[in-house]
């Protein structure tokens, strides 16, 4: 892959965003290539949780607006705003966004779809679609609210607001705030604790429920997840989990875990 780099770091699957001299910024090749990054990463058994980060100075600058005419030609076609061909909140492991520079337009919208974000104190963070004349893409205008409110969103979407990372941070937009040069480390930090204490079965379950609830009553969330809890309670994890704790070691959580992923989420 040209433009997006991978490596299995011990159960984390590390994804970076690798045009450093062009501040990562997004053009069609490195969306498709995000994309089956993310497919493989929720089929593969070796990977436990996502780091999506950048290399270099910048987490992701926004659109290729130097290949602006690549995305004209693409505009006449049919194509959805969110254009991966997996998105981050479909991957059935956490996906954790290591925004370790500026997250800026598309960049900021890849961020967003992660299940947690940790953001640079002095990088900038922003949706600019609306100063450059296009609605902002990604799924934001549903993601934004249920993270930072309505007012606060329409701040970011509407008017287009660029904010820093200490004010991301205290806005709920990311649960983490480090240095720039701290972030991947703080990102890799929590991944690993999940990749080595948490059920993956059930990491992807919750997640699962998580995403659907918010679309859903709560009485239908609790039927589901009431399915989601029996059929946990028969897997070996259940188990393994209960023993681990008490014989005082690490857990050994089942590896083919995909085989016993519930057919109603």
């Amino acid at each position: 892959m040209a433009d997006v780099e991978f490596e299995n770091r011990d159960g984390v699957g590390l994804i970076t965003l690798a045009r450093p001299d062009r501040l990562n910024v997004v053009g069609w090749q490195m969306l498709g290539e995000l994309g089956d990054l993310y497919r493989r990463c929720d089929t593969d058994p070796a990977v436990r949780v996502v780091v999506v980060s950048g290399r270099g100075s910048a987490f992701c600058a926004g659109a290729d607006l130097a290949r602006g005419d690549a995305f004209a030609s693409e505009a006449e076609g049919e194509f959805g705003s969110c254009p991966l061909s997996m998105q981050a909140w479909e991957v059935r492991k956490p996906v954790i966004a290591a925004c370790n520079g500026h997250a800026i337009g598309v960049g900021l919208g890849i961020a967003l779809q992660c299940d947690m974000r940790v953001v640079a104190r002095g990088a900038k963070y922003g949706l600019l679609q609306n100063r450059r004349g296009v609605v902002a893409d990604f799924g934001v205008e549903w993601v934004l609210p249920r993270l930072v409110g309505v007012e606060r969103a329409f701040e970011l979407l509407v008017r287009g607001a660029r904010i820093d990372g200490e004010q991301a941070h205290a806005w709920g937009l990311a649960g983490y705030l480090a240095d720039a040069n701290g972030v991947l480390d703080c990102a890799l930090e929590i991944a690993a604790d999940m990749a080595r204490n948490c059920s993956p079965l059930v990491m992807g379950m919750h997640k699962r429920l998580l995403w659907r609830g918010l679309d859903m009553q709560r009485e239908a969330l609790v039927a589901l997840e009431t399915r989601a809890l029996h059929h946990s309670m028969r897997q070996p994890d259940a188990l393994e989990g209960g023993m681990a704790w008490v014989e005082k070691r690490a857990p050994r959580w089942e590896e083919d875990w995909s085989a016993r992923w519930p057919d109603f989420l």
